[in-house]
């Protein structure tokens, strides 16, 4: 079976649009960025071309290096589109053309004068790697003269930008380099929302048998996807986007993580942990959970929309579209890989909840203490394997866990049948899991968790009625 690359594009009947020039830097190779932002900007930027530069560090994963197999690709991979747009299904397949170069040394693209946008996802687990080679991109143009980069910097939080500036100055501690960062280059924070992952071994080959070409970088997605980037207007002369599209340039990203925090993220956050416990294997096995869906359901209801009628109209629509997505059959996204880091996104999307419900009602909100209480039996059984990565049991099912090394270090250190009060105690009261908080100082809190461990160490299937 052949492999895919550019000369046979035409032949397979697959629309071209070679884009014109490189324009463009990715640093690394994750989800985020494939699955999302190459995707949306190879169908509003088809001229823009991407030189990716893969992590410093050897690939360790599984199956084959992926910067190998782009490269033999020529840049090209797959993209299927599965899921429901309302009520019309959708089917695409898209075969994403904008990456023109695969290098492994950043000096080769860094002498690019019309090179102006740069791609880092914060979030990815070889960030550092990445950080390295942005560096070592950004010091070379430094060197020569050149002008800076329009750095977008996908993440869930606003200061992700300023984050990234930051830790790449420090890489490089010459002051004038600072300096030059500080006044050519623009760090933008860019929420980069949608579910997109590379097709496993199995469904690879079952999909490229369909094709009748062979794609190593398959990746499957769901039609549903946005990229909002808070950055100044001058950057509409490089990425020129229309206005109401899939790619948004905003003065203020505050507004879109709100509420993706608070209509995604804290309801993938509320699912997982139970519907793991209760056997889903899938976010659309959760949805045909007939309890588990009454009980997100009322999570959103109760607790997650807010109480002022204004905000929780203009909210409505965006929970409507979570479920629809937290529900489509047609793409098998897999639950624990798809809501974590787990943590992570209690952090950011229910603390606040949490708190505000707490300080106004002197004690936790229900629904979302026994989401917390379920995350904390999930974790609390894992164990790192021989590689150093932790892992989860259910049955004979391994599950691995990708979230903070800390925290999970921690978590292995206690077991998932302790008696209930020392198990709310301990994980509550650790403030390395919780970024310096002590979750115990929360009304009601650890009393409530220690509760619900108890009924989930009784009864896994347990769910509050």
């Amino acid at each position: 079976m052949q492999r895919l690359n550019r000369g046979m594009l035409r032949r397979y009947e697959i629309p071209e649009h070679a884009p014109s020039e490189i324009r463009a830097v990715q640093f690394g190779l994750g989800d985020a960025l494939l699955g999302v932002a190459d995707r949306l900007l190879d169908a509003a930027c088809p001229s823009l071309g991407i030189t990716c530069v893969p992590p410093e560090k050897p690939w360790t994963g599984e199956g084959a290096d992926p910067a190998a197999l782009l490269r033999e690709q020529e840049g090209l991979y797959t993209l299927l589109v599965r899921g429901y747009r309302g009520e019309t299904a959708v089917k695409d397949e898209v075969v994403v053309q904008s990456i023109l170069c695969v290098a492994d040394d950043p000096q080769e693209p860094a002498l690019n004068p019309a090179a102006v946008l740069g791609l880092l996802d914060t979030e990815a687990p070889d960030i550092q790697s990445c950080l390295n080679q942005a560096t070592k991109l950004l010091s070379a143009r430094f060197g020569a003269g050149l002008d800076g980069l329009y750095m977008l910097c996908l993440g869930g939080s606003a200061d992700c930008a300023d984050r990234t500036r930051d830790a790449i100055a420090a890489l490089n501690p010459d002051p004038a380099f600072k300096e030059w960062l500080g006044d050519a280059c623009a760090f933008c924070p860019t929420l980069a929302d949608g579910l997109a992952f590379r097709a496993d071994a199995k469904a690879a080959a079952r999909q490229c048998a369909v094709m009748n070409y062979a794609d190593g970088m398959l990746h499957l997605a769901e039609p549903y996807a946005r990229m909002t980037i808070q950055a100044p207007a001058a950057l509409r002369e490089v990425l020129p986007v229309q206005d109401g599209g899939d790619i948004a340039i905003v003065d203020d990203l505050a507004p879109a993580l709100s509420d993706k925090r608070r209509a995604f993220d804290a309801g993938l956050f509320a699912m997982a942990a139970p519907g793991w416990l209760l056997g889903c294997n899938t976010l659309s096995d959760c949805m045909k959970h007939e309890r588990l869906r009454s009980f997100v359901g009322r999570c959103y209801a109760e607790e997650l929309l807010p109480a002022d009628p204004d905000a929780r109209a203009a909210l409505a629509p965006k929970v409507i579209l979570a479920f629809e997505r937290f529900e489509n059959p047609l793409n098998d996204n897999a639950l624990l890989p798809t809501a974590q880091p787990l943590l992570l996104r209690f952090r950011r999307a229910v603390l606040p909840i949490m708190r505000a419900w707490a300080d106004e009602n002197f004690e936790p909100p229900r629904l979302l203490s026994f989401a917390l209480a379920a995350t904390i039996m999930l974790y609390a059984g894992a164990r790192p394997n021989a590689e150093g990565r932790y892992e989860v049991y259910r049955g004979t099912q391994v599950f691995t866990l990708e979230d903070d090394p800390e925290a999970l270090a921690v978590f292995a250190t206690l077991s998932h049948d302790m008696p209930p009060e020392a198990l709310a105690y301990a994980a509550l009261a650790d403030r390395e899991l919780w970024h310096g908080d002590d979750l115990r100082r929360i009304d009601g809190l650890e009393a409530r968790v220690a509760l619900d461990i108890a009924n989930l160490q009784r009864k896994p299937d347990y769910l509050p009625e």
